[in-house]
């Protein structure tokens, strides 16, 4: 039982809680209030290790974890505390039942099922309300009698468990038992006698625990007559020769006890073992030999004097008893002697003994060579300790529990060598310097130091090992550093395990190995490197599980990566896989959130990379999904692939949706296990994976609900998906769905999730094709975003589409994407209105062949808004075609005064001008200020006029005339020119984060492709581009794409129009009469002057005074 606090403690220390399923050996799994750790991988067994369930406690003899993975019980583990239940139910699946099982106080009565084969010492020693035990039928090796637990072994019977809180206050052995287990009678509460019968002729002890350690009121062991091994003397056990004394009753007083004159040599191992009743000892001759922890732990023993005889000391014989100031060595002893009160051998070479309630600050002899195992065990006063030079060796346990020990001193020029196992164990150090002689740092050496903030080792260190749970559970550990060269090449299992606060560690040169759970929750842990030239061949399975790591470049010489080794790093965002690594555990990168990139060294013989996923060397498997490339409204996949593999998606948290590959034939074992979010898989190929090729456990039933799990497919292959047995188990078969907004031809949408499609087939016949940001299936009502534009989406487009206008937010671009199928493409202009570039350039983003474009050489120009003009050109997969983007947009040339204008994004008119520092002198106009007013008419002719405001004053850009918002026709006018520069150009709009209402708007822009418009009742006008002015139009005409016409209302018949413009220059303008200019002056009567006040008689082109008013005659 000496380890069983120890052994609890490192695994509390070492274990980090499996949130997301089982990993490696330690991980501990709860379900349903019920706790429990993973011992055993390859047959998925676990032991029960506790619960604060209250009432009756029911074990299952199998337990899922959070993935429904299986495991079996087939222990109960060391100190599994259940202080709340009255009753437990221990499967028939259990196996072994460790020390301190089912810890607690209302238990009263435990049954051992028939297949428990082994049962620790000690077993029951902390179930303190137990009463009885009792074994099932057919256990083959124990059984219970009158509530006691006993073990058949072989011929020898053994008492293994007398139950705490059994009413008797004495008993007897059952004659025929030959042995009493260690720890058998511990924390029992009423006993005050035991028996031994004369068939009893063992009493072991281990680790300082015999089997009567801690009986509370035992006061009396006696021995039958006739026993031929043993014999008692006043209540304690001697052998019977009387040469040994065996065991004294935990509650026999002794202030002090002689150990009687009756030739007594030796004191046994544990024999004085965490006894409370005595005070002082008095030893005498011919006593020869003190055993392993003979008065360990004896918390009032206050004085010991070892006789000269003594000439064996055992390991910590006097450890842990904590008002023992001072051990003295009588003078004459040739083996032994005390300096201060501390037990050296004569020739001061070997410490043996350091009294437990020493206090203060100590230095070793300067002859001191080796530290025996338990020297200072216990030592609680302890406050710093320096260590003589000549030092060579601590043997293991040597300073368990020294929690004031703050400071730890290698004298310079150490000859130190050898750290043994669970030394420092929950001591108080906070700094530790290892020396460079160090060769050998032990299991558990500092386990469990809570204050320790820093280590060094010196340079040109001789360590070779840093042993298993070293430094685990230091949750204060900061840094821990090689201060020069060293010859090191293991770091062992579970060795910073816990160390919440280590946040970088860089491995030498030296290492080979990172063992399992190395570092497992470093959770502050977010760098880690390697010295170069780097020899490590092997991260091992949960090496780096539960850190910080923010990426990682694993060394060109790794060769292997373990199950889990960088399981639950959830900041990790990248991983370089060097050429030699040939062995990566498809498990290795579980829950890695963030993880966007498993980068691979292209001369790796055994994998390959593209994008980031972790594919086999020909490309053709998916061995990794990278968890974070899991998309909300899509989550592509390499299209070279032609197989998942084993656990490639396995537990991806936010897995919604994924689309498959054309190539994809077969799906491996768990590939898309515990994708509980996963509600949408869409298939690019038109027939589906045959049933045979899909492992039963790719969507594992018990943690993927098929029934939630709607496919995607295209409409012509919805049959054949329908037919198959595997996939038509799925919730729905849901199709791709055709759109025709304007009646110029389908588009096909291709849903790849709950909220996104793909464009994958065009047929519309227009000039400028609109990409629509969102688009309704009208089959089931569902509004989707147009995120992505497919490869060879216009394969079958047979029309002449010169423009695509995005209007959306594009996120991907397929390969091909305007081509057709002869290879040719007619696009000439395509148009981004998003500001970030889409992020997904497939032949960039797959890596492919140089021959595979998104856009053709046909195509002229790539036009972006100003302020993303830098950020296209250098996103990447936009490189290539940096020299085709722009923002200058030209096409609008105004030769006379005024034009028409519409366009299918936002547009900007005024950007030429204020490039050049000057005010925009381009202004689009949309509506009058009230309707048709009369003029006055010379020759007695009604003249009416139209009186018409910029787009600003009737819900456009506040005080931008200039700003024209998409698919809203405007009537342009050049306000101090004749005509617009010969380089104008306009600019797509960057106010275009709202919608603009335009009111009153009487001009109709004509956007996607030009069309045949018939007059209605009302008349309708168009600018004649050549001349300038408005023209009333026929009954029907062809209207160009990109133009607007007027529609007015309230015209009477055969009059005649005049517009004017409110404007920066003049209120007042006359503008431009809508009928022909010769013929207005023929008609009306009214005089003519030009700017000089001369009166005209035929006026032709130019600017008159007319009524009153001023005109321009076109």
């Amino acid at each position: 039982m000496r380890k069983i606090k120890l052994i609890l403690f490192m695994l509390l220390a070492s274990l980090i809680s499996m949130n997301v399923g089982a990993a490696v050996v330690g991980d501990v799994i709860t379900r349903d209030g019920l706790n429990y750790r993973i011992t055993d991988l390859s047959h998925n067994e676990v032991a029960f290790t506790g619960s604060n369930n209250s009432g009756m406690l029911d074990i299952p003899a199998t337990v899922k974890d959070s993935v429904n993975i299986e495991w079996t019980v087939t222990r109960i583990a060391n100190n599994s505390n259940v202080p709340n239940a009255t009753s437990v139910t221990i499967p028939n699946t259990v196996k072994a039942m460790e020390a301190g099982s089912l810890s607690g106080s209302k238990i009263t009565s435990v049954t051992i099922p028939a297949s428990v084969q082994t049962i620790d010492n000690g077993v029951f020693s902390f179930c303190l309300g137990l009463q009885e035990i009792i074994v099932n039928d057919g256990n083959p090796k124990y059984y219970s009698a009158n509530g006691v637990l006993y073990e058949k072994d072989g011929s020898d019977k053994w008492l293994v468990s007398y139950p705490a809180n059994k009413a008797d206050n004495a008993f007897s052995i059952p004659d025929g038992v030959s042995g009493v287990r260690p720890n058998a009678f511990q924390q029992s509460k009423n006993l005050e006698t035991v028996n031994l019968p004369q068939s009893l002729t063992q009493l072991p002890s281990a680790k300082g625990y015999s089997g009567f350690t801690s009986a509370k009121k035992l006061k009396a062991i006696n021995v039958a007559a006739g026993n031929p091994t043993f014999s008692s003397h006043d209540g304690v056990v001697f052998t019977a020769d009387k040469k040994e004394l065996v065991v004294y009753p935990n509650a026999k007083e002794g202030k002090p006890y002689t150990i009687p004159s009756i030739g007594v040599e030796k004191i046994r191992d544990g024999a004085f073992g965490r006894v409370e009743g005595i005070e002082e000892v008095v030893m005498a001759e011919p006593l020869k030999e003190i055993g392993k922890e003979a008065f360990g732990s004896c918390i009032h023993l206050k004085k010991v004097t070892v006789p000269k005889s003594v000439n064996k000391i055992a390991d910590g014989a006097f450890s842990g008893s904590y008002l023992l100031e001072a051990i003295n060595v009588e003078a004459g002893n040739a083996t032994y002697s005390s300096s201060d009160g501390v037990v050296y051998n004569t020739a001061g070479t070997e410490l043996i003994a350091f009294p437990a309630g020493k206090t203060g600050e100590y230095t070793t002899l300067p002859t001191t060579k080796v530290i025996k195992n338990s020297a200072f065990k216990s030592a609680a006063k302890l406050t710093k300790l320096t260590l003589n030079a000549a030092l060579e060796e601590i043997e293991n346990d040597a300073f368990q529990y020294t929690g004031a020990l703050k400071e730890l001193v290698f004298q310079p020029t150490s000859r130190f060598k050898k750290m043994g196992t669970w030394v420092f164990v929950n001591s108080g150090l906070e700094k530790l310097e290892l020396p460079a002689s160090m060769e050998t740092l032990g299991a558990a050496a500092f386990n469990g130091c809570k204050s320790l903030k820093t280590v060094t080792v010196e340079g040109n260190s001789k360590l070779t090992a840093i042993g298993g749970s070293a430094f685990s559970g230091c949750t204060s550990l900061e840094s821990f550093r090689f201060m020069g060269s060293t010859v090191l090449t293991n770091i062992g299992q579970s060795a910073f395990s816990g160390d919440m606060k280590l946040a970088t560690f860089k491995v030498p040169t030296t290492v080979t190995t990172i063992e399992n759970g190395a570092f497992n929750g470093c959770s502050a842990m977010t760098s880690v490197t390697f010295d170069t030239p780097a020899q490590i061949t092997t991260i091992g399975g949960g090496a780096f599980q539960n850190t910080g790591l923010l990426s990682i470049d694993l060394p060109v010489s790794v060769k292997k990566i373990e199950q889990s080794a960088f399981n639950s790093c959830q900041k990790i965002t990248k991983i370089s896989i060097p050429a030699a690594t040939t062995d990566i555990d498809p498990r290795a990168f579980q829950f890695c959130g963030s993880l966007a990139e498993i980068n691979v060294d292209p001369a790796n013989t055994k994998y390959s990379s593209v994008d980031g996923f972790l594919l086999s060397k020909d490309k053709k498997k998916l061995v990794t999904f990278p968890p974070a490339k899991a998309g909300t409204y899509y989550t592509m996949l390499p299209p070279t692939i032609e197989e998942i593999g084993s656990y490639a998606f396995y537990y991806t948290q936010n897995l919604e949706n994924v689309t498959i590959p054309s190539r994809v034939n077969k799906i491996d074992e768990h590939a898309f296990d515990m994708c509980r979010k996963l509600n949408t898989i869409a298939f690019l190929s038109m027939t589906p994976i045959p049933e045979a090729n899909v492992s039963p456990t790719a969507f594992y039933g018990e943690n993927v609900d098929k029934s939630k799990i709607d496919l995607s497919v295209r409409k012509d292959a919805q049959a054949a998906y329908k037919a198959n047995t595997l996939w038509k188990g799925f919730h729905n078969i849901g199709v791709s769905f055709y759109k025709n907004p304007y009646g110029y031809g389908n588009t096909e949408y291709f849903p790849l999730s709950k909220k996104a499609v793909m464009v994958v087939d065009v047929q519309s016949d227009v000039y400028t094709y609109l990409v629509p940001a969102k688009v309704t299936d009208d089959a089931d009502g569902k509004e989707y975003e147009v995120r992505l534009w497919g490869d060879d989406a216009m394969k079958d487009n047979t029309t002449n589409i010169k423009e695509v206008v995005f209007r959306n937010s594009l996120d991907y671009i397929g390969i091909n994407a305007f081509t057709k199928a002869d290879k040719t493409s007619t696009i000439e202009r395509v148009f981004f209105t998003c500001a970030t570039p889409a992020k997904d350039m497939s032949s960039t983003k797959w890596e492919l062949p140089a021959d595979n474009a998104e856009f053709t050489s046909a195509l002229k120009n790539i036009y972006v808004k100003k302020n993303s003009v830098s950020a296209y050109k250098a996103a990447r997969g936009w490189t290539s075609y940096a020299s085709q983007v722009d923002y200058k947009i030209p096409g609008v040339g105004i030769k006379h005064k005024y034009g028409t204008f519409a366009r299918e994004f936002d547009s900007d008119l005024g950007i030429y001008y204020q490039e050049k520092g000057q005010t925009p002198d381009v202004a689009a106009f949309v509506a009058p200020t009230t309707g048709l007013q009369p003029g006055h008419g010379d020759y007695g002719t009604a003249t009416y006029h139209l009186r018409m405001v910029s787009i600003d004053e009737k819900g456009g850009v506040a005080s931008d005339y200039s700003y024209v918002p998409a698919e809203t026709g405007v009537l342009l006018k050049v306000r101090s020119s004749e005509s617009t520069p010969a380089d104008f150009y306009y600019a797509i709009g960057e106010k275009d984060n709202k919608e603009y209402n335009i009111s009153g708007n009487m001009m109709i822009g004509v956007n996607i492709k030009g069309k045949a418009i018939t007059t209605g009742s009302d008349p309708l006008y168009v600018v004649s581009s050549n001349e300038g002015i408005f023209k009333k139009t026929p009954a029907t005409f062809n209207m160009p794409v990109h133009k607007a016409y007027a529609k007015i209302t309230g015209v009477p018949a055969g009059a005649k129009v005049i517009f004017s413009f409110m404007d920066d220059y003049s209120t007042t303008i006359t503008g431009i009469d809508t009928v022909d200019a010769a013929s207005t002056v023929d008609a009306d009567n009214g005089a003519y002057y030009n700017l000089n006040g001369q009166r005209i008689e035929k006026p032709q082109h130019g600017v008159y005074i007319h009524n009153g008013k001023k005109i321009i005659i076109k």
